[in-house]
């Protein structure tokens, strides 16, 4: 069977299982976004589109389903992997920001120098509002550097600048996307057009996002006309969103902000981003430093020549941090299913879900390294 256009309105574009984060975008006029929101605007005539096939949200074609983790497959608590650790960047040490540990500006710019990409797509924010941009010299990706918990179509800028052939583009994604963009990789176009490749996939850890519409609601309550310069999610049991402003600091009860997270995340399986080449988060308890999970060929590549160049560090991850994580992601993959159990519609996704319960819901499940 062939899917286009009007099966992804059917099954993802109109209900609330989208994600927003923009796979489908640039790559017709009849698909836009404003903002997180994805609207279709014209009747498309294509039987088969890649507008389908790259949405994190349907069912993968099935010779590459098998090569999937995440919202489209099932590969343990955390999904495939290699190794994993805890990094930081040294760009700290020569006066650079960075949240957390740094490590994702950090393997950015070495992906650059090491010409795996020759341009990164990462979110930056104009008034206090994330979207996504293309950029290429360090300067700009240590620029962008930063958390931000509203979500911007990613991948509609890649999918933009996908447009010329000799492009290399390194991308900042969430879960979701990391998916997107997996399946853009794995399924090229069928009609010899040449176009610019996704080379390089740093995907964040996520539990959710919330819409640009309810991030404007909280913005008008707590900040005003004032400037955000950092934020962040303190380890449980804090249970606040923290604002650095222009006067100060601004502190914000998640429980508020759980009213506007994206309903296409509370049926989200994937936490760590199992479809990217690396993966990277915080690391509880120990400021400064990111955990990293390194899951292909190539994210094992960039981080060997981060290391050797001095752009990195590495320590061993504690296993108790470990165990945690992957407590964390099973949890979210539960919620997950019981999310899909309650909703009413008989989507493909959703039913896509039901169908991993006996995995999910295993408590002998002890991972999936290779």
């Amino acid at each position: 069977m062939e899917e286009g256009l009007t099966e992804l309105r059917d099954e993802v574009l109109g209900t609330d299982a989208c994600t927003g984060c923009g796979s489908c975008v640039n790559l017709c006029p009849n698909v836009i976004s404003i903002e997180d929101r994805i609207a279709v605007i014209g009747d498309c005539q294509i039987s088969s589109g890649r507008c389908y096939r790259y949405c994190p949200r349907t069912t993968p074609a099935p010779h590459i389903a098998g090569l999937l983790c995440g919202d489209v497959g099932y590969g343990g608590p955390v999904g495939v992997y290699r190794d994993y650790c805890m990094s930081r960047s040294t760009l700290s040490e020569q006066g650079h920001f960075s949240q957390y540990g740094g490590t994702v500006t950090a393997l950015l710019i070495q992906a650059i120098r090491q010409g795996v990409i020759n341009h990164a797509v990462v979110t930056e924010a104009a008034e206090n509002f994330p979207y996504p941009i293309s950029v290429q010299g360090e300067e700009q990706i240590i620029s962008a550097g930063g958390s931000k918990f509203a979500l911007s179509p990613t991948n509609k800028e890649v999918n933009r600048s996908s447009i010329a052939p000799e492009t290399k583009i390194g991308v900042v994604a969430l879960p979701c996307q990391s998916t997107g963009l997996r399946k853009k990789q794995l399924q090229p176009r069928e009609d010899g057009i040449a176009e610019g490749n996704v080379a390089f996939v740093i995907g964040l850890f996520c539990t959710w996002a919330v819409g640009q519409t309810g991030w404007r609601l909280l913005l008008r309550k707590h900040v005003g006309s004032q400037s955000i310069t950092g934020m962040d999610i303190p380890p449980p049991p804090a249970n606040i969103l923290v604002l650095d402003v222009t006067s100060g600091r601004i502190v914000i009860p998640l429980e508020e902000v759980n009213e506007h997270v994206r309903p296409g995340c509370t049926v989200c399986l994937d936490m760590t981003a199992e479809n990217a080449d690396i993966s990277v988060g915080m690391v509880e308890g120990k400021a400064g430093w990111n955990t990293v999970m390194i899951r292909s060929e190539q994210g094992a590549r960039v981080f060997k020549a981060a290391l050797e160049s001095g752009l990195i560090q590495r320590r061993s991850l504690d296993p108790a941090n470990w165990k945690h994580l992957e407590e964390a992601s099973v949890n979210k993959k539960r919620r997950a299913l019981m999310e899909a159990e309650k909703r009413s519609q008989q989507l493909p996704y959703y039913q896509r879900i039901l169908k991993l319960k006996d995995k999910i819901m295993t408590k002998e499940d002890k991972g999936n390294e290779r």
